[in-house]
């Protein structure tokens, strides 16, 4: 039996995986320049609640690489511990789902770029119009709005 720990297999690993984080932040980065180059355009202001949805999706999407690494980190700890227990070497040590998760990160981030403002603008006035549909269909709301006007 061996006991031999493949240390500079796992720091090329810890490189990957850090090199993934940093991509998924310059992707996130790229976005939201995109975004502020759009908004210039059509003369839109850039506003604070823009860039906070900016920091929330970053956060969103570290705390999915987060679970996605822990996954790895439990593989590649089973995988090492058949190396040295059983000297199998069968399946190479590799962070396959915070692979993919960035990958997909990066994939959603690119289609935002390319996105049309037109299609975004779109979007917003749909969002809009549901929610004034969703007010207007709540009577008690409309009631609570009536009768504060009407006490002032």
């Amino acid at each position: 039996m061996s006991y031999d720990i493949p240390y500079t297999q796992l720091w090329w690993i810890l490189v990957l995986v850090c090199g993934e984080y940093v991509f998924i932040l310059l992707s996130v980065i790229a976005d939201l320049i995109s975004g502020v180059r759009k908004a210039r355009k059509r003369g839109e202001a850039r506003r604070s609640a823009a860039f906070r949805r900016t920091v929330d999706k970053v956060s969103r999407y570290y705390n999915a690489m987060f679970a996605l690494t822990v996954i790895d980190v439990m593989l590649i700890t089973a995988l090492l511990y058949l190396r040295i227990t059983e000297d199998i070497y069968i399946i190479p040590l590799f962070p396959v789902f915070t692979c993919l998760g960035a990958l997909g990160i990066a994939l959603i981030e690119v289609k935002s770029i390319y996105e049309k403002s037109d299609e975004k603008e779109r979007e917003d006035y749909r969002k809009g119009i549901d929610m004034l549909g969703s007010i207007l269909n709540n009577k008690k709301l409309i009631d609570e709005i009536l009768t504060k006007n009407t006490k002032k």
